[in-house]
């Protein structure tokens, strides 16, 4: 550690709306006074990583998504490369953000998207949260790809869906993990045949399971008691009661690791 205190990284994975299971797990933290030192997210994990980057508490985000209009927020606007452009979805990170770079954050973070041409992992820890963001969460099929600096990005679920190694390269010592794609039981989902959209879903479902660092972290939580698909968006507060749940079942091994690796209590903040 060459000196310096020990660090806590959190890895948010990618798995559309069931991303509403993360904020179980920084409303635990937060009632102990527990902030990360840096963050990873993939997709809808890069979303609610760099609101938790930007300061916002748990019990704030949860009233924040229980109460949006989640289908204002991913609205059908097809495309000759999705369905969706993506643009209210930007414009809500944006505006939650204000309009902020990934290096004016005073927690650092790191999305992980696809550099669909070169067909490789593109780690973004500079530049506007909103285009990282919407780059990070841009489904292939689904949302248009995003392009900028001469390049086209897409889903980072295609390189690395719970994006661990990432904080290990930045030095974290102790890594949680919260894995959107692997039910705590059975893993097997009945998938709608005649929908091109429920296919579509579930396909890019397991190409998350198979490209994932979570085996990197010290602890993984799998908040998913059954199958949500990612665009269900009538399910979000089933998310949110699940990674509750998983949070809640965990928090105190959590804590126990942070305490051993000397992580708390001095990364214990003042009571809100």
């Amino acid at each position: 550690m060459n000196g310096q205190r020990p660090r806590l990284g959190i890895a948010f994975g990618g798995g559309g709306i069931r991303g509403m299971a993360h904020i179980g797990l920084i409303e635990e933290l937060d009632k102990r006074g527990v902030r990360a030192d840096m963050v990873a997210g993939t997709s809808i994990g890069s979303c609610i990583g760099a609101l938790y980057a930007a300061g916002y508490k748990g019990k704030f985000l949860a009233s924040l998504m229980q109460n949006l209009d989640l289908r204002q927020i991913i609205a059908i606007a097809p495309s000759f490369t999705g369905l969706m452009d993506g643009k209210n979805y930007a414009e809500f990170v944006r505006l939650m953000t204000r309009g902020r770079n990934i290096e004016d954050l005073d927690t650092p973070l790191y999305v992980v998207a696809t550099d669909l041409e070169a067909g490789q992992a593109e780690v973004i820890s500079e530049g506007p949260i909103w285009r990282a963001v919407q780059a990070s969460s841009a489904i292939p099929g689904v949302f248009k790809p995003v392009e900028f600096d001469g390049r086209l990005f897409v889903d980072g679920c295609l390189v690395d869906n719970c994006p661990c190694a990432v904080l290990r390269r930045q030095g974290a010592d102790v890594v949680i993990a919260i894995d959107l794609d692997n039910l705590r039981g059975e893993n097997r989902v009945e998938v709608n045949r005649r929908s091109v959209i429920s296919v579509l879903q579930r396909s890019v479902d397991v190409m998350g399971k198979r490209n994932s660092s979570a085996m990197l972290a010290d602890i993984v939580l799998y908040p998913m008691a059954e199958y949500l698909s990612s665009m269900d968006v009538d399910k979000a507060g089933l998310a949110l009661e699940f990674g509750r749940q998983e949070a809640a079942a965990h928090i105190d091994e959590i804590m126990a690791l942070l305490e051993e690796r000397g992580i708390v209590p001095h990364r214990l903040l003042p009571g809100e």
